[in-house]
């Protein structure tokens, strides 16, 4: 039996992020964590794009979860790439509260969908193209580390057969 989809590493998405001011809240259940990119690289396509800046504004719910709201611009000599994303960073229990403390977040899992916007030619093909991004976020050294994937349909299928979900 054959997998429905399949996902193949496209490139590595590593930007270092620093906060803009301390976590603002609690509103409600949720802790605002705004965030500044300050340096990264994106690698993987053509030659490595030095990340310009971009911002990541993420919020902490009371479940333990950070959800990443980002956009940041890398530059590279063959052209420019806007890269937006979003998704979570999974934490362990007690960290609302510890952000609400000010300490650091520890090691996170994190699940992003990933969107490109390039005049490169090695990028072009992905422009609007729904990715996903599979990584860490470790808010203790600020950075977020993601292997960016293309998600594609697996091999041919007998004719009347369906895609499963």
């Amino acid at each position: 039996m054959r997998e429905p989809y399949s996902c193949t590493p496209i490139c590595r998405i590593r930007i270092v992020l620093e906060r803009l001011t301390e976590a603002v809240g609690p509103v409600g259940d949720t802790v605002c964590f705004p965030m500044r990119i300050v340096k990264g690289s994106v690698s993987g396509i053509g030659l490595e794009k030095r990340v310009a800046g971009g911002s990541d504004f993420a919020l902490m719910y009371a479940d333990e979860k950070l959800v990443h709201d980002g956009v940041f611009v890398a530059t590279g000599p063959t052209g420019d790439l806007v890269v937006w994303y979003e998704g979570t960073s999974q934490a362990e229990e007690g960290a609302y509260d510890a952000l609400l403390d000010g300490e650091s977040l520890a090691h996170l899992p994190t699940r992003i969908s990933v969107r490109t916007s390039s005049t490169s030619l090695e990028w072009k093909e992905l422009n609007r193209r729904p990715l996903l991004g599979v990584g860490s976020f470790d808010g203790s050294s600020g950075t977020l580390d993601v292997t960016v994937l293309s998600v594609t349909e697996g091999g041919a299928r007998k004719q009347g057969e369906r895609n499963s979900i």
